[in-house]
């Protein structure tokens, strides 16, 4: 076959049962997906697709062509990856969306080790909220983002790539100027340092070892609210109160004792951390081999 590009958008039409969407998806014109279509036909010498209420639908031998296709191309792709990353050479410009506190303490390590390996892959570091990222990752301006708890299984591929435990932690000047913490009941009394006002991650803490402590809370508003673990954390060993953070945020002050974790055998609450690419995308193998590499290093 000489073009597999219409080979390509003949499984993206076949997929969707849709010029529409196959031309979104792969960021052509509905007239270029349709031109792509007829060319093959025109090389097989047989109609792939009949048209009917608006309607495509794939002839039998649209169907015996989607089989082999599917199977062959996706043997090539695999092939040709291995042949890039056996070479040794990859090369290419990726960009990586995600928030200023995980690009610090998750992604910065990993991409040195990664650029280390492959220095000719270019990488651009995009800080932007979960929400803005997903949306810049669905718009094909973003390769790859790192979100917490994404939940987009339409529009994205996830693969999850680490669990992070919370801890609820306070510095020894707030505990010095408080009596000891032995009831999560006391919680509600202190200080709350928190993401929003309305205090939701101590509210979801405190929500999964008593519910009845819920409504406590929602008559209290947090002490200090930031939307930045940095900030929190900052407060937190400033003496200003207690938080609910992923401990990675906090794991060197934990282990040296410059912070402790209030109520350790209580059960707590974790958040998942994801790789996201638009879904269906066929990446190349410099993206590639980065989401192993973060998938193996964290």
């Amino acid at each position: 076959m000489r073009n597999l590009n219409n080979l390509a958008t003949f499984i993206q039409v076949a997929k969707y049962e849709s010029v529409t969407k196959a031309a979104a998806r792969l960021h052509l014109t509905q007239q270029a997906v349709s031109h792509q279509i007829k060319k093959l036909e025109e090389e097989l010498g047989v109609l792939l697709f009949k048209r009917a209420h608006r309607k495509i639908y794939l002839t039998p031998e649209g169907r015996k062509l989607l089989v082999t296709a599917g199977k062959y191309l996706s043997g090539l792709e695999e092939e040709m990856l291995k042949i890039k990353q056996d070479s040794g050479c990859l090369f290419g410009s990726l960009s990586i969306g995600c928030t200023m506190e995980l690009a610090t303490l998750l992604l910065a390590p990993v991409i040195v080790t990664f650029k280390k390996q492959h220095p000719q892959v270019k990488i651009e570091l995009e800080l932007h909220d979960d929400a803005m990222t997903v949306n810049k990752i669905v718009h094909g301006k973003t390769d790859i983002g790192v979100v917490v708890f994404s939940s987009d299984t339409q529009l994205l591929d996830i693969q999850p790539c680490r669990t992070e435990r919370f801890v609820t932690v306070a510095n020894h000047e707030f505990l010095d100027a408080h009596e000891d913490i032995t009831d999560l009941k006391q919680i509600v009394d202190l200080d709350i340092i928190d993401y929003q006002m309305d205090c939701p991650s101590m509210k979801t803490w405190l929500g999964k070892n008593d519910k009845k402590l819920v409504k406590l809370l929602e008559v209290k508003t947090a002490s200090i609210s930031a939307n930045d673990d940095r900030l929190i954390k900052e407060f937190v060993m400033s003496g200003l109160g207690i938080a609910n953070v992923p401990k990675m945020l906090v794991e060197e002050e934990l282990a040296n004792g410059e912070v402790v974790e209030i109520l350790p055998n209580a059960e707590s609450i974790s958040a998942g951390i994801d790789l996201v690419t638009m879904k269906d995308r066929v990446l190349p193998a410099h993206i590639v081999a980065f989401i192993e590499h973060v998938k193996t290093s964290v």
